[in-house]
C-alpha cells in the first residue's frame, strides 16, 4: 500500500488483522502526519461509509465527535436574493467529519500492532518496479496528484478537464457544538449548514472533531473563478484564512452569522486551514510501474471528486470496502490485470459513478428537473427528508433528480399528492418569499445569537 490516508491505512488495517501482510509506504511518520500536516479536507463521511470502517474494523469516533446528524440548505441563485431553504434530520444517513489526521495516525499504530510493516519513504516511479516484485498486489492511494498521473485520466468517465471552484477550508472554535447553534437551520442538530449561490458558488459548515479530541466547525468555500468568494490567493497564515473566512461569511451568509460572531481561529493549529484546487475526474483503476506490472488506484488517485457534495471522503471508504471483499473472495487467485480491472469496474458501477454524476450536479446551474425537485422538497417536509438523506447514498439520486417523469413519480411516491400540487405549493411559497426579500431584504430564517 503505497500512501497513508484514510482510505489507505483503513485497507491496510482491515488486510493485516484478516491474514495478509501488508507493507505501508507513507512519506511521513504517524507523529508527522499528526502533527505537520493539514487535513486533506473535511473527510464527511454519512451513515454506509462510517459502517464500512466499523466493518473493516476501525473504533468508531462516536463517543468523541458530535454526530453530523441534518442537513439544511439554503440556495439564492444570486446573492441578495434568498429563494428556497428546507432542511431535514438525517436519520439513520447521519455520520460525523472526523479529522484525517487523526484517523491516519490511528490506524499506523494498529497497523503496526498487528504486525504490518510501515517504511517511511518516499515513493518515486522508479521505486514500483522493486516495490510491486516484492509483492502480490500493490496499491496506489497518494491522492489526486504525485503517483496518480501513473493511471490514466479517463476522458469518457471525466467531465471536467479544469477545476470548476477554487477552494479554501478552515477550522474554527466557538460555535457551540451542542446543538445550540443555528436553530434557524434544524434546531437542536448539528447538522451540515448548505449555502448555495448561483452566480458565486457555495459555502457551508460542517461539525468537525479536531485531531487533538475538540469538536470545533470546518467552515468550507468554493469560489467560482472570479467571484466574490475567490479572495484566497494572498492567504498564506491561519490568521489571515480566519480572517477572510469571518468576512465571507458575515458578509455573505448573514442568516447564520449570530451563531458564528463568536468563532475563533485554531492557533495553536497552524495547519487548521488549507487552500487550493480539484480538477473532477476519474482515472483508470488499473495502472503500470515503467517496468509493466499492475498496480490498482484507490481513493482520491482513482476520482477526485470537488468537495461541494461531501463524497470524496466516503467514496474512498466504500472503494476500500469493495477491494477488501473482493481479496478475501480472491483466495488464492492472482491479482492480475484483469481481476484489478474487474474489482475496479464493480465498485465504479454501483458508487462511483453515480456519486460523481451527482456531485458535478450541484457544480452546473440547476436544470429544469433538479428545481422542480428543490421546490417540492421547499413545500413538502417528506420530501426535503428524503432529499437530505441521498447524500449517504448519491446514486440513488437518479433518475428522479434528472429526468421530469421521474421526479414527479418520487413526488408522488413520497406525498401521496400530486406532483403538480406539490410544485405549486413550493412556487407560492417561493413567490411569498421573494415578496418578503424585496420588502425586508431577506427571506431566510435568522440565527439568534447563541
Amino acid at each position: 500500500m503505497i500512501g497513508a490516508g484514510q482510505a489507505g491505512t483503513l485497507l491496510s488495517m482491515a488486510l493485516q488483522a484478516n491474514g495478509f501482510q501488508v507493507d505501508l509506504y507513507t512519506d511521513k511518520t504517524a507523529e508527522e502526519i499528526l502533527h505537520e500536516t493539514s487535513p486533506t479536507g473535511t473527510a464527511a463521511l454519512f451513515h454506509r461509509s462510517v459502517a464500512t470502517e466499523l466493518r473493516l474494523g476501525c473504533p468508531g469516533y462516536d463517543d468523541k465527535g458530535v454526530p453530523m446528524d441534518a442537513l439544511h440548505v439554503c440556495f439564492s441563485p444570486k446573492i441578495g436574493q434568498e429563494l428556497v431553504h428546507f432542511g431535514s434530520a438525517l436519520g439513520d444517513a447521519a455520520g460525523g467529519a472526523v479529522d484525517v489526521r487523526r484517523k491516519s495516525y490511528d490506524r499506523m499504530v494498529r497497523l503496526a500492532e498487528l504486525g504490518g510493516n510501515i517504511v517511511v519513504t518516499s515513493v518515486q516511479p522508479d521505486d514500483l518496479d522493486d516495490i510491486a516484485a516484492g509483492s502480490d498486489l500493490t496499491v496506489v492511494s497518494t491522492g489526486k496528484y504525485g503517483l496518480s498521473s501513473l493511471f490514466a485520466r479517463d476522458a469518457r468517465r471525466s467531465v471536467y478537464d479544469t477545476p470548476q471552484r477554487n477552494l479554501a477550508m478552515v477550522l474554527v472554535r466557538g460555535i457551540p457544538t451542542d446543538g445550540t447553534a443555528f436553530p434557524n437551520r434544524v434546531e437542536g442538530s448539528t447538522g451540515v449548514c448548505f449555502n448555495l449561490f448561483g452566480d458565486a458558488g457555495e459555502i457551508f459548515w460542517v461539525p468537525f472533531l479536531h485531531k487533538s479530541g475538540e469538536n470545533v466547525w470546518c467552515l468550507v468555500f468554493e469560489a467560482k473563478p472570479g467571484g466574490p468568494f475567490d479572495c484566497w490567493a494572498d492567504v498564506t497564515t491561519v490568521e489571515q484564512a480566519f480572517a477572510t473566512a469571518s468576512r465571507l461569511a458575515r458578509d455573505y451568509a448573514p442568516w447564520d452569522w449570530p451563531s458564528m460572531r463568536n468563532m475563533e481561529p485554531m492557533l495553536d493549529d497552524p495547519h487548521s486551514w488549507l487552500k487550493g484546487r480539484v480538477t473532477p475526474s476519474v482515472r483508470s483503476g488499473l495502472g503500470t510501474t515503467p517496468g509493466g506490472r499492475p498496480m490498482m488506484s484507490l481513493g482520491d488517485t482513482s476520482v477526485a471528486y470537488d468537495p461541494v457534495a461531501g463524497q470524496g471522503a466516503g467514496s474512498g471508504i466504500r472503494q476500500a470496502g469493495h477491494y477488501f471483499d473482493a481479496l478475501l473472495a480472491r483466495g488464492d487467485g492472482p491479482f492480475d490485470a484483469d481481476w484489478i480491472t474487474r474489482t475496479f469496474e464493480g465498485v465504479y458501477e454501483e458508487h462511483i459513478a453515480g456519486t460523481y454524476r451527482f456531485t458535478n450536479l450541484l457544480l452546473e446551474p440547476l436544470g429544469k428537473t433538479p428545481q422542480r425537485v428543490l421546490t417540492a422538497c421547499f413545500a413538502d417536509q417528506r420530501l426535503a427528508t428524503r432529499f437530505a438523506q441521498v447524500f449517504d447514498a448519491p446514486p440513488t439520486a437518479f433518475p428522479w433528480l434528472t429526468e421530469r417523469a421521474a421526479a414527479d413519480r418520487w413526488i408522488g411516491e413520497h406525498t401521496g399528492r400530486r406532483p403538480g400540487a406539490v410544485a405549486a405549493a413550493g412556487t407560492a411559497k417561493i413567490l411569498a418569499g421573494q415578496v418578503r426579500n424585496t420588502l425586508r431584504g431577506s427571506h431566510f430564517p435568522r440565527a439568534v445569537s447563541a
